[in-house]
């Protein structure tokens, strides 16, 4: 018998990259589980890029938030479009009262989540069959990891990670490599001044023979990419038209160094153990950052600075990069 089991994570795209280290978790214990993915349909594109899910189930709730009235009438209406499906396990991974309860309305079988003292929000609890205690003190990767480990009885490190994410190539190539900027994040306060990247980035012409991309996925992050390239005046700073998420994960992978905001996109980098910086202005880093190595670390705070020395003090310390010569 193939065993079917439901993931729900309907947002964002960090967590939806976290989450997916669930998955080889899963498959080296059931190696023919059939996986499937609830997620919001704003993000069904990013849930699709990993390799192990059978089927991604994407719902509109952003697009019914439009017109609460008529809410439980789509609900009831996307119910009956999937046939209330029957699952061996369905595992709430957010641990919100909406996504426990569209994992209760939707679906037939039994509920895992955490508890009332582990979910984001404590009500969730109780729509679940199996509830469990995972540590809150731990970054978000081993927080979902320690969840299906108890759920599955799996014993192994969490800290070891194998994370499988598809990619297409995306023609960018340069023999002497580059380091990317990741920019971009969904608020302003999580951002870095266009003057500390100007900084930092004088230190890395300087000092490397390294090209400087940027890339965008709207108008505001082109906006940014495009004045930065014109205070910067260099042609090693390079700004690469908008990808799609298969290539934008293959530029990713070819980076010598990744420099990332409070973003999803930097926890792909981390995840893919690609060296990783990542820069928190308005969050706190050992609840929402990056799982830390010797080439990945978080810097910063909530509402804390983090000045460009940090950064280039680390790069320096952990041979980064390979540098002309250090100013």
């Amino acid at each position: 018998m193939i065993l079917k089991i439901l993931i729900i994570r309907l947002s964002s795209i960090g967590d939806i990259f976290h989450t997916f280290t669930l998955l080889p978790d899963i498959k080296q214990k059931y190696p023919n589980a059939e996986i499937d993915w609830l997620v919001d349909e704003s993000f069904k594109g990013i849930a699709e890029l990993s390799p192990l899910i059978n089927k991604v189930i994407s719902i509109p709730l952003r697009k019914w938030k439009k017109n609460k009235l008529s809410w439980l009438y789509n609900l009831i209406k996307f119910r009956n479009s999937i046939n209330h499906e029957q699952y061996d396990y369905i595992i709430d991974t957010q641990g919100l009262i909406k996504s426990a309860f569209l994992a209760k309305f939707l679906f037939k079988g039994k509920i895992y989540g955490l508890d009332c003292k582990s979910a984001r929000e404590w009500l969730a609890s109780f729509f679940y069959d199996y509830t469990y205690t995972v540590n809150q003190n731990n970054v978000a990767v081993i927080r979902l990891r320690g969840l299906i480990a108890k759920i599955f009885q799996l014993d192994h490190d969490l800290n070891i990670i194998d994370f499988k994410v598809n990619a297409a190539n995306c023609n960018i190539y340069y023999p002497e490599g580059y380091v990317l900027y990741l920019h971009g994040t969904s608020k302003e306060n999580k951002k870095w001044s266009l003057e500390t990247w100007c900084e930092f980035s004088e230190w890395i012409i300087l000092n490397t023979e390294l090209k400087i991309i940027l890339t965008y996925s709207n108008q505001t992050e082109l906006d940014f990419a495009q004045q930065f390239q014109q205070k910067m005046h260099n042609e090693r700073v390079v700004v690469v038209d908008k990808l799609g998420f298969l290539q934008l994960v293959d530029l990713i992978k070819n980076a010598n160094l990744i420099i990332g905001v409070d973003t999803g996109f930097t926890h792909l980098a981390n995840l893919l153990a690609k060296p990783t910086l990542a820069i928190y202005l308005h969050s706190d880093p050992s609840y929402v950052g990056m799982l830390e190595s010797s080439t990945a670390h978080n810097f910063g705070g909530y509402k804390l600075r983090v000045e460009p020395s940090e950064l280039i003090e680390y790069i320096i310390k952990n041979n980064l990069l390979e540098l002309n010569h250090v100013k």
